[in-house]
């Protein structure tokens, strides 16, 4: 009898600035090492039943990734991890696994929010006072307008002041300020932080550039009820 899993895993140090696609075959890799035997679809392309939660942003660090995976081997979840870790290199760490059904929402179809930490290091210092304000008054702009490309290419204004549901200062000091954020991060929306960090150090009155901002993915959410809740 085959199991599916559901994993919650970390990606850090070295491991931010490898993309998605070779996560994914490191990933093979790994269960192949630990002995772990994956169920395949049927058909002429057969391939592993794994899936993804929102794909991460190269150079971004995260403390909350979650795959499914579909085994054949009638393991503990305990002993899926421990197998897994055994062979993960240093950055990638599987934190909790549980067992889930067919019935259970898709990750992809059924996560709409992740929390994320910007670290930005400042030249000079800003005071509390002023970071609030801006943000308050960043937060009550009805539209935060940006153009982007859509699908057919054609430059568009879009409105993603809907797509940021919160956001505040985290920590403070003359080097340095944390804000924290939870923004849209799914298939029915998703804020790019390549977009959005732009915007945070505009409203910051900052000029430096967006790859230099330390991005950290805590966690992903679902929404049930009105309420965020994990994946888990």
């Amino acid at each position: 009898m085959s199991k599916i899993i559901r994993t919650k895993y970390n990606k850090e140090g070295d491991m931010i600035y490898i993309s998605h696609l070779d996560l994914q075959q490191l990933l093979q890799r790994a269960f192949r090492r630990a002995d772990i035997e994956l169920v395949h679809s049927q058909g002429y392309n057969p391939h592993p039943k794994i899936s993804y939660g929102n794909a991460l942003a190269l150079g971004t660090e995260s403390q909350g990734e979650y795959v499914d995976v579909e085994i054949e081997n009638d393991l503990s979840v305990e002993e899926y991890s421990s197998r897994m870790n055994a062979q993960l290199p240093k950055g990638i760490k599987f934190i909790k696994s549980v067992e889930i059904t067919k019935q259970t929402p898709s990750l992809a179809s059924n996560i709409e929010y992740g929390e994320y930490i910007f670290t930005i290091d400042l030249e000079k210092p800003l005071t509390k006072e002023f970071i609030k304000s801006k943000m308050l008054e960043f937060m009550s702009q009805e539209e935060i307008m940006i153009t982007k490309k859509n699908k057919k290419g054609k430059m568009v204004e879009f409105n993603i002041r809907p797509m940021i549901k919160q956001f505040d200062v985290l920590n403070l000091s003359d080097t340095c300020v944390t804000l924290e954020a939870m923004a849209a991060t799914g298939s029915k929306a998703n804020l790019n932080n390549s977009i959005f960090v732009p915007k945070i150090l505009e409203m910051l009155e900052l000029d430096m550039d967006p790859l230099d901002v330390d991005i950290l993915r805590r966690d992903l959410y679902v929404v049930e009820d009105g309420q965020l809740v994990s994946p888990m």
